[in-house]
């Protein structure tokens, strides 16, 4: 009975905050006080509070849709299979503008700041609670400080451009949220993507430092379906790649890769790791759809869902070009082809999976660590790093494909180039590929488009979404 009102609450808090708007929530704090000083009075209350926020990044407009498809459709890897009132057409055509009506990711950055609100709202209340064990706070406390730091480094991933784009990274970045106040001027200050990147690393830091003296505190589930010090560990790796902190970022990678905890999947059963909710051996962190029944990823792929209500990203040509033919990745295992509208069309299987069948949401697979050892071993050491960047690099290519020529580069461009070549076919549809292109300069080429906009050359303003405007 005091788990339900714990739940009640939980539900009564987030009602609330989507109808007060990204706006309100950037400016004051939650008008349901009571409420919250109410979740905080035990430990099973703050325990309910960090599994919102898990709930929260589950939302279609997080990670089980808009975030995904921002960078795979102006990146290049999907293309419309319909042509009447498709989604995200401003952001295929990079027409998004400040004014929320006419932005797509007007909802993600509500979102996302929305989970930030909750994890503040964790990290500033659970102190008060008298009943856990230190060892369970601590917990709670690493988890919401991981949660907030994946929320702004995404949200910076989106509205700004990459870390590099000027010598200090002094460009425009976004709001920093780590408190909840009301002051309009100290909260809504747009910060640089040097402050942002900084605030992001000190809260994973914190994060780590916190798991190692917390334990378990969720009874259900498999571990890799909670974060955890590995997966704040490999979300650092990933930052600190697009900073270009490589060291950092080799280190970090290689890590956890050594520690033999998350072995990439096997030839045979690389179909299969994609099918409805299966856990991935090599999954450091999994989002759990659960027992929703909606609001899937997947949708927008899986032909059995009727064509004229979802079922509308196909493959682009230039994608499925990138693998050969005995590619357990590629056109003739992960793909169903399908006819829509005397058309045919080839939809990735990777997110098949629909109503509570939907898939769960892979977040970071050890298989991306792969990839970031590769090229900080290039960028770290561009005279010598080529046979340890090849090493890693053909780990996957050869699982893909175990009679794939090993691939060898005389030149540091040329092995950068086949990563990220690599890192399209390995993790296609997981939220890269925009992000890849921006953040190594390269210059925006779509193949199969049908926008106006196929390419352009590196610098460009379009390489960030405008921020949207409440005003």
């Amino acid at each position: 009975m005091k788990q339900h009102k714990y739940i009640i609450i939980l539900i009564v808090l987030v009602v609330a905050l989507s109808g007060t708007g990204c706006r309100k929530f950037l400016e004051t704090n939650s008008p349901n006080t009571v409420s919250v000083a109410e979740l905080f009075t035990d430990y099973e209350g703050a325990r309910t509070a960090i599994a919102g926020c898990y709930d929260q990044l589950k939302a279609s407009n997080y990670y089980f849709r808009d975030f995904y498809v921002y960078p795979e459709l102006t990146g290049g890897n999907i293309k419309y299979a319909i042509t009447s009132a498709p989604s995200f057409t401003n952001t295929y055509n990079f027409v998004n503008v400040s004014a929320q009506s006419y932005n797509d990711m007007y909802n993600f950055y509500a979102q996302a700041y929305s989970v930030i609100y909750s994890a503040n709202n964790i990290l500033e209340n659970v102190d008060h609670v008298t009943n856990g064990q230190p060892e369970q706070l601590n917990r709670i406390k690493a988890d919401a400080y991981t949660i907030r730091a994946m929320a702004h480094f995404d949200l910076v991933r989106v509205f700004a451009q990459n870390y590099t784009y000027t010598n200090d990274a002094n460009h425009i970045g976004i709001v920093i949220k780590i408190k909840n106040t009301d002051s309009i001027a100290s909260s809504n200050v747009i910060s640089s993507v040097k402050e942002v990147y900084k605030q992001v690393i000190s809260d994973l830091d914190t994060a780590i430092s916190l798991y190692a003296v917390s334990t378990n505190i969720y009874p259900s589930g498999s571990v890799q379906t909670w974060l955890s010090s590995d997966a704040a560990k490999a979300l650092k790796a990933r930052v600190c790649l697009y900073k270009g902190d490589y060291s950092q970022a080799y280190s970090l990678s290689t890590a956890i890769i050594n520690s033999g905890k998350y072995p990439l999947v096997s030839n045979a059963n690389y179909d299969t790791s994609w099918s409805k909710k299966t856990i991935s051996s090599e999954s450091i962190f999994e989002l759990a759809f659960g027992t929703g029944t909606g609001g899937s990823y997947g949708d927008y792929f899986n032909t059995k869902v009727p064509q004229s209500l979802y079922v509308q990203f196909a493959a682009t040509n230039d994608l499925l070009s990138l693998y050969d033919s005995a590619d357990v990745r590629g056109h003739n295992f992960l793909y169903q082809d399908t006819i829509v509208k005397g058309n045919t069309f080839s939809f990735s299987r990777k997110y098949f999976g629909t109503g509570d069948s939907a898939n769960n949401i892979k977040v970071i697979r050890s298989s991306e660590l792969y990839l970031i050892a590769a090229e900080a071993a290039v960028q770290l050491d561009p005279a010598n790093g080529l046979t340890t960047a090849a090493t890693y690099l053909n780990a996957l290519r050869t699982r893909a494909n175990p009679n794939a020529t090993y691939f060898t580069a005389t030149s540091p461009q040329a092995m950068l180039d086949e990563i990220f070549n690599e890192r399209r076919r390995e993790l296609c549809y997981e939220g890269h590929l925009f992000f890849d292109i921006a953040r190594m300069h390269r210059n925006l080429t779509r193949n199969d488009c049908t926008s106006n906009y196929n390419s352009f050359t590196y610098p460009d303003r379009r390489y960030a979404c405008p921020i949207p405007s409440f005003y």
